[in-house]
């Protein structure tokens, strides 16, 4: 059985098959742009690592025995792919549908070796713009080379965009005070990463917040004066202020002109006729310096009102905007002031989530793209299921309201706790349903992304991740807010300590630690049986889940204990070890970025525990 992710729409399968030899070619029939060469070179290489075959790469016309790489023209952007005894060849509708169709073809060589097996598979996309949104702020900022990775998945997948959640985490020339923070990507980093992407076919969106979400920026010395809030200098930079106070003032005219300068830097790095300027979760508009004018005109025009201006800029320069859609749903009559062609990205993240925004959005005539999330922040390892039920349900009502592209989402809320590496199967959930415009049955999908993206013969990998889901009692959330509440440093902190609201009692909590451990040992033997099935190369991602899964473990004991007052030295030992491991891999795939943050957390802890 062939694992196809995402699955075609029409295959076919025959019965004979097509032997691979030292004498084939790789020949682009008729075609030789950037895009086909670059199918061409990942189909070489994918071979080449599978078979132990170096085939040439021509151009031409194939022979009996060749793989033909061709286009098409046709309207639906799609292709054709032919194995049968004599050859292989991919059919593409334009070059973008042709480096498509090889990824369907690198999967079958991936997992059948010389011997391709006789098929036809007919496909194309339901959703023309297929995205994944990747959080570099909220505690990891990658390394280039990790995200060059996530590029080359983005393309394997048949994703044709990437964004990157940016607030503070890009170095500004001239904001030399947000430097501090971490170690920002630079200019010559977004302009590298977005040559690789133009050259796998997915286009690098720029997503730059510029009205809410602007905490680091606004609490400096130097910007203080553009925020809503007075005194934001003296606000700590934690992880709960960052996601809860961060406005700027848009009665002010200097905060556009800083913000719009701003946009034109960023802006400038990036082929992409697109911008995200964000927009969402405006907490604090109209609760400070601008209170009179929002009390005068209403919430409505004071928010649409900085909205419009700032997509007025971006249409200026020569780009079509991109906003959230989360304050302006609730005053959908409003897009018509926006300029045409913008886009509404309508998030929403709940398992059980609804259609009513998106019905709302699509009846006040809005462009949208419908955003699910892989729901892995706050996490250490992604929640699968309510991924997986969250991106069905948005990729159905996109469909039933013509949405025009989904955006799949990946948070670092509170520290960005997990492995991005974790993410892969969210990933892919997205993929498919953007590609086919719904999912197979849960363990089927999880199956196939057992087998192909961790070559694990078993199948069962992936299955065993989501057995990790609920073994948190005590969530990293709660974890950060206790102790900022018992450092005096949580804003409106509550009167009872954060950790004590979990569970009815410390007795009911510690039954769901011990229930908790027994799940979470036997997820863990679970993947370890899985790495006889694993091939060597996919066996390191084995360790990575076990040290998530020992992270989930010793934060529920360490919690709990600290929730008691008990002391437990022998614990603290575990969670420095713990964390020491966590560290190494951490810069494995990102900078050392906000990793001071997550040692802050667990000295704090420890220190408890002594």
């Amino acid at each position: 059985m062939l694992h196809l992710l995402p699955y075609p729409r029409h295959l076919h399968m025959g019965k004979g098959a097509f032997l691979l030899t030292p004498d084939a070619c790789i020949v682009l029939q008729g075609t030789n742009d950037a895009l086909a060469r670059t199918a061409a070179s990942q189909l070489q290489a994918e071979i080449a690592a599978d078979c132990g075959l170096t085939l040439d790469i021509r151009c031409g016309t194939a022979r009996a025995g060749d793989i033909c790489l061709q286009e098409k023209h046709a309207a639906d952007a799609g292709y054709v792919l032919l194995i049968n005894p004599e050859g292989a060849c991919v059919t593409g509708c334009d070059a973008e549908g042709l480096l498509h169709g090889v990824q369907t073809l690198r999967q079958i060589v991936r997992q059948s070796g010389w011997m391709l097996p006789e098929l036809i598979v007919e496909d194309a996309p339901v959703f023309r713009a297929r995205g994944f949104y990747h959080d570099v702020t909220r505690g990891r900022v990658p390394t280039l080379d990790w995200l060059r990775h996530l590029a080359d998945q983005a393309c394997f997948y048949k994703l044709n965009q990437l964004q990157l959640y940016v607030e503070h985490s890009y170095l500004f020339r001239d904001v030399t005070e947000l430097w501090r923070i971490g170690t920002p990507l630079t200019a010559e980093d977004i302009m590298a990463l977005d040559d690789y992407c133009a050259a796998r076919g997915v286009e690098l969106v720029p997503s730059l917040s510029s009205f809410g979400h602007l905490l680091e920026l606004l609490r400096s010395k130097s910007f203080c004066h553009l925020c809503e809030m007075e005194g934001s200098d003296q606000m700590p930079s934690t992880m709960p202020h960052r996601m809860e106070h961060h406005t700027v003032n848009v009665s002010d005219p200097a905060a556009f002109e800083q913000i719009a300068a701003m946009i034109d830097e960023y802006m400038a790095l990036f082929r992409s006729r697109k911008f995200n300027i964000c927009a969402d979760e405006t907490y604090d508009l109209g609760k400070g310096r601008s209170a009179d004018i929002m009390a005068e005109v209403g919430e409505r025009a004071h928010y649409i009102g900085f909205v419009k201006k700032l997509c007025g800029h971006v249409v200026s320069r020569g780009c079509q905007p991109m906003f959230w859609g989360d304050i302006v749903v609730r005053f959908a009559d409003a897009l018509s002031e926006l300029p045409q062609g913008t886009i509404c990205l309508n998030w929403g993240y709940s398992a059980s989530e609804s259609e009513d925004n998106t019905c709302i959005l699509a009846q006040a005539g809005a462009t949208q793209y419908v955003c699910p999330g892989v729901n892995g922040w706050n996490q250490w390892m992604p929640r699968l299921g309510a991924s997986y039920e969250n991106i069905s349900r948005m990729a159905a009502y996109g469909r039933k309201w013509h949405a025009v592209g989904l955006l799949n989402t990946d948070w670092g809320d509170y520290g960005h706790i997990n492995d991005p590496r974790f993410s892969l199967p969210g990933m892919i959930y997205g993929a498919c349903a953007a590609w086919s415009g719904g999912l197979p049955p849960f363990e089927a999908i999880n199956e196939s992304i057992s087998r192909l993206a961790y070559l694990d013969r078993s199948g069962k990998c992936v299955g065993h991740l989501n057995d990790l889901d609920g073994c948190a009692v005590y969530k990293w959330w709660f974890i950060v807010r206790h102790k900022d509440w018992a450092q005096g440093m949580l804003v409106g902190a509550p009167s009872q300590p954060p950790l004590q609201q979990v569970g009815d009692s410390y007795q009911s909590a510690g039954t769901a630690v011990q229930a908790a451990r027994e799940r979470l040992d036997a997820a863990a033997a679970g993947l370890r049986a899985c790495c006889i099935h694993m091939d060597a190369s996919a066996r390191p991602m084995l360790m990575r889940w076990q040290l998530a899964a020992e992270a989930i473990g010793l934060w529920n004991e360490t919690a709990h204990a600290v929730r008691e007052g008990r002391k437990d030295a022998a614990l603290a030992v575990r969670m420095e070890r713990w964390l020491h491991r966590y560290e190494k891999q951490w810069r494995t795939v990102s900078q050392e970025s906000e990793l001071w943050r997550i040692r802050d957390v667990a000295a704090w802890y420890v220190d408890q525990l002594r």
